[in-house]
């Protein structure tokens, strides 16, 4: 392996909003006297792209693009002067140095302030390099030749510099000393660095994002090799990187998300309870289960059935076993009359021993081996061998295409696209790409013709998602895979979560209980606590029963308490679905997102926040202690009403028929009733109303961003409380069904408590439309609107 670097430039042009660099290259071993080329393109002040090219003679492959130049382009002044061996690049937001006479590369903002600095100084104690800066290593092939191996880059890591991101890794949510590989890979569990979802994307409380714009492996070593520097690793003979500054963690999800894509709001109905197992065998499992919920009063909207509605023997046909599940389509009729939708699992491959194999081996409908044949691998899933589907087929997309429809316009609500990672590197599709290219690509071609499908059916589509590369966002929902059943893997999935969330992915679920095996019931009241009340989507799934009578008596209610918790929140978790696929940011949210300057929240991967005005600190063990940190500010009990002082760390024992959930006072949470599925009953709001404990004199006003479910409910639901006057003022949007106001912290009732302009009279009973009551030991007002 022959390492080449980047070490000086020779020339520069400047053109528009670009900066090409002609730059010098040096080996250890032999003399190099040919150039390549270095790009900076800046899309916006604050944002620009990097790109060495080590072939540029090359024609640039037409691959996938992972992001949007358009959908961030802002107009950029650019400055670029000559200093003493240096080229000074300037917009109104950033100042790049770029080191002529000797290469170097250094990021400030426009205070002065470093952000980013390429490392070349890590030497050990001897003097030995202990990494290499811009650059890239070329590898012997057929006894002589040299050819690009892998592009690379190094930078440095401050001393007090934390890093969150790259996809779902399971690991801990600070990647800092840790080795990263983004290469989309079955990690079997919840305990390890690899994972189903990859996204070479990182953000540093420097405040900047940095995205690796590549479909290729990518290797990430955060300060494991030596603590002083960031080393990044392509697998291809390009390197690109697109430099996001902030350099707030909401304004760097912001624009990298739509740079990236952002999904549309899933249906109300998704954020309802799914119940599900490995799996049903019948219909006639499947409306017993169904019928349980109901008489059981378990709120529950979606019924997902694994492998089993269709024959074993022929995965994936995509069609029903009509032994199994006859007159499927007066099956899903009949449930959802009783308010239940239905989802179906399928996975990208073809048994050998389905009559389907032959057909799509005939057609060349299966991703090939380099030979021309199908490449058959075994233990796709159990004990079986098969092929992969090739979506970048044409007439194989269109097949698996057709079915989805037929199976869309049949009644079939949402599609579990499970697997998806295992395209081999040497695999050949139609494309003309290898698997080294499509393997973090594959997830999208096969999400894409089923969301297309469903589209094309006419319905909006609801997929569940396991694999998944950057930008692949826009298909959700995505769960987390297959964790053990125990609190290490409960916490581990919560890790993996967060650090999704950071990557741009704003709807997330785990499996209930965990995955393989049967989970304690401590475990298993804990883990529907919080994927309930936590987790933008919640889904009871494993390899035995997960509905909540298999559990015992007092696992069910409080089970059944927690479902009738989360159908009440729906108004509000629906609320954040809308402003994620507007905004970008995800429902479920890691402290750091909401206090990038506290130095204890940047720490903290065992608590989240679901939006802005909720928190919830999940039990992680089967003693029921937990450590809570409170931020900044003040607390509220979402049980209890009791308040606290921020900046705090409360040692609870925790009962196992609860947990810990917090509202940040000086907010609104709209609820409405507790009901058997989304769709009954009307969808009517509760306003809770938690202002501060102790106003400064000055009008405290609180406010919430409503998106109901139709566009006509939404609008800012506001609340207002005047201290000179001691009047407390609602308005809610037009279009908005209001049936409850109820305002915390008042010292004295309010002098006047209006909702929408109306005064309402004060009563000292239970208070009817336009009426309020006042309780002076808990210093809360309710009205009936």
């Amino acid at each position: 392996m022959s390492a080449i670097v980047v070490s000086a430039v020779d020339s520069y042009d400047v053109s528009d909003r670009t900066v090409t660099l002609s730059c010098a290259v040096e080996a250890d071993e032999r003399d190099v006297t040919r150039t390549v080329p270095v790009s900076i393109r800046f899309h916006a002040p604050g944002i620009f792209r990097f790109e060495l090219r080590t072939n540029p003679e090359a024609p640039a492959a037409e691959g996938p693009r992972t992001y949007a130049p358009e959908a961030i382009r802002e107009p950029v002044s650019l400055s670029v002067t000559e200093t003493e061996g240096a080229l000074l690049v300037e917009t109104s937001a950033l100042t790049l140095r770029v080191g002529t006479d000797e290469w170097a590369f250094d990021v400030s903002d426009a205070d002065g302030r470093s952000l980013l600095s390429e490392q070349r100084s890590d030497r050990n104690a001897k003097g030995a390099v202990r990494s290499r800066p811009l650059g890239f290593d070329e590898e012997v092939v057929n006894g002589w030749p040299l050819r690009v191996d892998t592009t690379r880059t190094a930078f440095a890591l401050r001393p007090d510099e934390r890093i969150y991101g790259f996809g779902e890794k399971f690991t801990e949510f600070d990647k800092r000393g840790r080795e990263i590989e983004s290469w989309i890979t079955q990690p079997n569990g919840a305990e390890t660095e690899r994972a189903y979802k990859n996204v070479p994307w990182f953000v540093s409380t420097r405040g900047y994002g940095l995205l690796v714009d590549t479909v290729h492996r990518t290797r990430f070593d955060v300060g494991a090799s030596s603590s002083v520097t960031n080393r990044i690793r392509v697998d291809d003979d390009d390197l690109r990187f697109v430099f996001v500054h902030g350099p707030e963690f909401k304004s760097i999800l912001r624009r990298y998300t739509a740079m990236t894509g952002r999904p549309n709001r899933p249906e109300p109905w998704t954020f309802g309870v799914w119940m599900s197992r490995l799996s049903y065998e019948s219909r006639e499992e499947v409306e017993s289960v169904a019928a349980r919920l109901r008489e059981r009063s378990i709120p529950c909207d979606v019924l997902h059935i694994d492998p089993a509605w269709m024959s074993l023997d022929d995965m994936c046909d995509l069609r029903w076993d009509t032994d199994a599940f006859p007159e499927p389509a007066a099956m899903i009729d009949g449930l959802a009359a009783d308010g239940f939708r239905v989802s179906l699992w399928e996975f990208p491959y073809v048994q050998v021993d389905s009559p389907l194999f032959e057909e799509f081996a005939r057609k060349g409908y299966f991703v090939e081996d380099g030979s021309g044949s199908p490449y058959v691998l075994s233990r796709l899933s159990a004990d079986n061998r098969g092929a992969i589907v090739d979506f970048t087929d044409p007439d194989a997309r269109e097949w698996w295409a057709e079915r989805h429809r037929q199976l869309t316009e049949l009644g079939v609500d949402a599609f579990k696209l499970d697997f998806g990672e295992y395209l081999p590197r040497d695999a050949v599709l139609a494309n003309g790409r290898t698997g080294a290219a499509m393997r973090n690509r594959y997830p999208r071609a096969y999400q894409r013709t089923v969301r297309d499908a469903m589209r094309s059916a006419g319905t909006e589509p609801t997929l569940w998602v396991r694999a998944a590369w950057t930008g692949d966002q826009v298909f959700p929902i995505h769960w987390g895979g297959d964790p053990n059943t125990s609190f290490e893997s409960m916490a581990a999935s919560l890790r993996g979560g967060l650090s999704l969330a950071l990557s741009g992915f704003p709807f997330w679920a785990a499996d209930i209980g965990g995955f393989r095996g049967t989970p304690s019931t401590e475990l298993y009241v804990r883990w529907a606590q919080w994927a309930l009340l936590g987790n933008s989507h919640a889904r009871f799934h494993g390899t035995t029963p997960r509905e909540p009578w298999e559990f015992g008596e007092r696992a069910e209610r409080i089970v059944r308490e927690h479902a009738e918790e989360r159908y009440r929140l729906l108004p509000y978790l629906c609320a954040y679905g809308e402003r994620a696929s507007r905004e970008g940011l995800p429902v479920m949210r890691p402290l750091v997102l909401e206090h990038q300057g506290d130095p204890a929240a940047r720490a903290i991967d065992t608590q989240h926040y679901v939006g802005e005005e909720l928190m919830i600190a999940p039990v992680l063990s089967d003693d029921g202690r937990r450590e809570i940190y409170l931020p900044d500010g003040e607390w509220v009990d979402y049980w209890t009403g009791e308040r606290y002082a921020g900046s705090q760390v409360l040692d609870r024992d925790v009962p196992l028929d609860t947990v810990p959930l917090f509202v940040r006072a000086g907010s609104i949470v709209p609820t409405r009733e507790a009901s058997q599925h989304v769709g009954e009953g009307p969808w009517s709001l509760r306003l809770r109303v938690e202002f501060e404990s102790d106003p400064d004199g000055e009008p405290e006003a609180v406010a919430f961003e409503y998106h109901g479910r139709t566009g006509g409910e939404s609008g800012t639901i506001t609340a207002v409380r005047e201290p000179d006057t001691g009047a407390v003022r609602v308005e809610t949007p037009g279009g908005c069904s209001v049936t409850e106001v109820r305002v915390a912290r008042l010292a004295e009732p309010p002098s006047v408590l209006s909702v929408d302009g109306t005064a309402y009279e004060r009563v000292d009973g239970e208070p009817e439309t336009k009426e309020w009551t006042f309780d002076p030991e808990t210093g809360v007002a309710r009205a009936a609107v």
